[in-house]
């Protein structure tokens, strides 16, 4: 999907869900070490990572919740909001190649501010959440 939703306020409800699949390869860890020069070798050095007790390689946190801000600024709302703060909690690594489920769920609204709330999570493919966290975003439209 590169067309944004273009919901309006008046369009979210509260229990409203979004879902959607993400999986990042060794090339995007790399890539985001480029973007961010975040090369901690606990995500770009494999031999480094086997003496962690990981024992390989773990997607950057900030890398993950990039795919948070593709739910807000793609799905829910989408098109003309303003992301006002997201708060994450990495509860478990996430390796390359790992199947990654992106879920969003409207918890709240506040009619003044037009502001939506949003629970966020990252599951594995065992269905373990990885990260979670709240996003708080105003509806310009």
């Amino acid at each position: 999907m590169n067309t944004a939703a273009t919901l309006r306020y008046e369009d979210i409800a509260v229990g409203q869900r979004i879902a959607f699949s993400a999986t990042f390869g060794t090339d995007d860890i790399l890539a985001f070490a480029r973007l961010t020069g975040d090369f901690n070798p606990l995500h770009v050095d494999a031999e480094y990572a086997k003496g962690t007790r990981f024992e390989r390689c773990v997607v950057h946190g900030m890398l993950l919740a990039g795919l948070l801000s593709r739910l807000v600024g793609m799905h829910l709302p989408g098109q003309k909001c303003l992301y006002l703060s997201q708060s994450l909690d990495f509860a478990q690594p996430v390796f390359a190649e790992q199947q990654l489920s992106v879920q969003g769920l409207v918890v709240g609204k506040q009619d003044a501010m037009r502001t939506v709330t949003i629970a966020t999570q990252i599951q594995n493919e065992a269905g373990v959440v990885v990260v979670r966290g709240r996003a708080l975003v105003q509806v310009l439209i």
